[in-house]
């Protein structure tokens, strides 16, 4: 008999777990999201190993997700509602989590934060930093931006060759990181803005089903394009059915001004974060 308490989560009984995370607006946003866009990420041909876990089988637990990126180790902990004993009692005996290895909570409520730092002390760890983020989403029944684009201007999805300058103007970019865009690109997740035929801004869907890296180049700023590929993309992604969210670091006016500006719903006083590697 196995005695590892976090059960592997078949995908044909993802969409199962998404109708419990649906049920706690906006709350679940998070782990519907990571499980809706892994989905199509497997799909369509960019299934990198994301796994996905229940604590003792039970959805009423939540989501335990193990996401490995190149040398990063994400750990990504859900709850449907609370955090339960049975979650926290799956977190702390494991043997799929390596706790002496550098691993990273990725966009956590903060409840969800705190346990994990509680679970940590009793490991003798400690977290390096936490960065708190506001999450900005559209509600499903609003409106659609209305958009005309210039003849000059085309919306499409990026292709492999627009890998490099995604990954090149990144600031957080590391050595292999290139690799990260690749993938995001494989999966239809990418989406530029193009004048003439040569691609001005972008946008890209991040794994865990977010919005990220919306950059415009230097030489075509001002002009509106950041706010354009917003709408666009936010359009493109609710007529596939999908959700349409962000994350705004705390501290960050500008981008919090602009989905403010845009129409987005903020979480409010519900807060996410992502801690930085732990160490001992």
């Amino acid at each position: 008999m196995c005695d590892e308490p976090l059960v592997p989560l078949p995908m044909e009984r993802w969409p199962e777990l998404k109708d419990v995370f649906k049920r706690d607006w906006p709350r679940g946003i998070c782990g519907y999201g990571v499980l809706d866009i892994e989905e199509l990420m497997i799909n369509n041909g960019a299934d990198y190993g994301f796994k996905a876990y229940v604590p003792y089988g039970d959805m009423c637990n939540g989501l335990v997700g193990i996401n490995v990126k190149g040398n990063f180790f994400e750990l990504i902990i859900q709850p449907t509602k609370e955090v339960t004993t049975d979650l926290v009692n799956a977190l702390k005996h494991t043997k799929l989590i390596n706790w002496k290895s550098p691993i990273e909570l990725a966009f956590s409520r903060i409840d969800v934060a705190d346990t994990f730092k509680s679970i940590l002390h009793e490991k003798r760890l400690f977290i390096k930093g936490i960065t708190t983020t506001e999450t900005f989403y559209i509600e499903d029944d609003a409106p659609y931006f209305d958009v005309e684009l210039p003849p000059e201007l085309t919306f499409e999805m990026m292709t492999d060759k627009h890998a490099s300058i995604s990954n090149d103007t990144w600031p957080h970019k590391y050595s292999g990181s290139i690799w990260y865009y690749q993938l995001l690109i494989k999966a239809k997740l990418g989406y530029g803005l193009f004048q003439n035929g040569e691609l001005v801004a972008w946008c890209y869907v991040k794994e865990m089903g977010a919005l990220g890296h919306l950059y415009t180049l230097e030489a075509h700023r001002r002009k509106g394009y950041g706010e354009l590929v917003l709408k666009l993309i936010s359009n493109t992604l609710r007529r596939e059915g999908r959700v349409v969210f962000a994350f705004c670091v705390a501290g960050n006016v500008a981008a919090r001004n602009l989905y403010s500006k845009l129409g987005f719903t903020s979480s409010g006083d519900l807060k996410w974060c992502h801690t930085k590697p732990i160490v001992e």
